[in-house]
């Protein structure tokens, strides 16, 4: 039976790429989604902004949450912080559970999202992408390997238009050396230009060596595709906090 998806806020970037690729797939099915009611694509068939064949049923998209929730089994949020709370909240309202891609919380907003995962199931992760996250996996190699006189440089490259900064995937990237080895030293050196997708590098300075892992992001794509993937794992899970280790 295919897997129901709500994706609130289709109308952006990586909510029209993940809508394509559930479109796409024979075991997973768009059911819902949401714009605010000022989006010009309000109260319009999907079909209208997809702009090829709809699998399925051709609904209108609504600036209604709530109905747009009960109407999927797994939500996924691909949005900004503040509209992402709102969303996570009316999931466990309505008890569903949310795959989240979102970044730049606080630190503050992340113990609240954490705190949700008691009540329903959470997928969360800085970057959804396969690739970076066996790339975090020869990160914590190398960082629990190396001296603690070694500098490590995380180095990432994003389109002009976004805003975080450093990525949320720098920061997670930043986390993953510091559990691994809390002596390194981190810098952070962000480039905001063109159109770039995502590159990010992370540079191990040893005395006599330099160590680099290297993720290129060519397509968003790569973003929504593990999105699908976490959106099925969690879909039968009733609660709990999971990230891409869980699935890789």
């Amino acid at each position: 039976m295919s897997i129901n998806i709500c994706i609130p806020g289709i109308s952006g970037r990586m909510g029209l790429e993940i809508a394509k690729v559930v479109n796409f797939s024979s075991d997973i099915n768009l059911s819902s989604a949401t714009v605010r009611k000022n989006n010009s694509h309000f109260d319009q068939p999907i079909s209208s902004i997809l702009n090829y064949p709809v699998n399925g049923d051709n609904f209108k998209i609504s600036d209604n949450l709530s109905l747009a929730l009960e109407n999927c089994d797994v939500c996924i949020d691909f949005t900004h912080p503040s509209y992402s709370l709102e969303i996570l909240k009316t999931c466990s309202e309505v008890k569903k559970p949310i795959v989240i891609g979102t970044t730049g919380y606080s630190s503050d907003q992340e113990e609240k999202i954490k705190s949700y995962s008691s009540q329903i199931a959470i997928f969360k992760s800085s970057n959804m992408s396969i690739g970076i996250n066996l790339c975090i996996k020869a990160l914590r190699k190398v960082s629990e390997s190396v001296q603690s006189s070694t500098k490590v440089d995380i180095i990432e490259h994003h389109h002009q238009h976004k805003k975080d900064m450093p990525s949320g995937t720098s920061l997670l990237l930043e986390s993953e050396v510091k559990k691994a080895n809390k002596n390194l030293s981190i810098s952070h050196h962000c480039i905001r230009s063109g159109n770039v997708v995502g590159d990010h590098k992370i540079l191990f300075t040893l005395s006599n060596e330099i160590i680099e892992i290297n993720h290129r992001a060519n397509d968003r794509k790569i973003f929504a595709e593990g999105s699908v993937e976490a959106a099925k794992f969690i879909s039968n899970k009733k609660a709990g906090f999971f990230n891409m280790d869980d699935i890789l």
